[in-house]
């Protein structure tokens, strides 16, 4: 009987500890994921300068276009902006923006300054002239490329902090029922 006793507190402690460690590794990667996000907006800019400047597309299919070369929840999210903007369903790209920033706000982990920039880039899209829309593209990617470098500096600190605190108060239960 003790035997069994033992054998499932060994059971318990080692699943809570695989528990926190996994904890830790997912906090962790929260902050690895906003630089990412933060490195393909910024990708996405550049992208959109290119086409609606220089090549003179349509936004519509600037932000189809963007979709493609982007990767993660940035490309369904240019893509649905996109989609909606073909269909007329809204007034303006900034409208469409906040209708569905909504359903990516979780998975693209950005901060309440990185939301600022990315509204305030979608709010003047398309509502000025080309020269305009020049310095609007140069604005927001000098303001997420700040943001992108603090973003690199903070997942460098918590992805290790978060990852070792995981990893060890999991050893820690291990050693209290020890």
């Amino acid at each position: 009987m003790f035997r069994y006793l033992v054998l499932v507190c060994i059971l318990v402690t080692s699943s809570l500890s695989l528990t926190f460690s996994y904890i830790g590794f997912v906090i962790g990667e929260n902050y690895k994921k906003r630089s990412v996000n933060l490195k393909e907006f910024q990708k996405a800019i550049l992208l959109m300068n290119n086409d609606v400047i220089y090549t003179n597309i349509p936004l519509m299919e600037a932000l189809y276009d963007v979709s493609e070369k982007v990767s993660g929840e940035l490309s369904q999210m240019f893509r649905e902006i996109a989609s909606t903007l073909e269909k007329g369903e809204a007034n303006s790209v900034f409208d469409i923006f906040n209708n569905i920033y909504g359903k990516y706000e979780n998975d693209l982990s950005f901060k309440k300054e990185d939301y600022s920039i990315v509204s305030d880039f979608f709010r003047t899209l398309g509502e000025t002239g080309v020269f305009g829309q020049e310095k609007i593209f140069k604005l927001a990617s000098e303001q997420v490329k700040l943001n992108y470098q603090e973003a690199l500096k903070e997942a460098k600190v918590n992805i290790k902090m978060y990852r070792t605190l995981g990893v060890c108060a999991g050893a820690l239960i291990v050693i209290f029922f020890i």
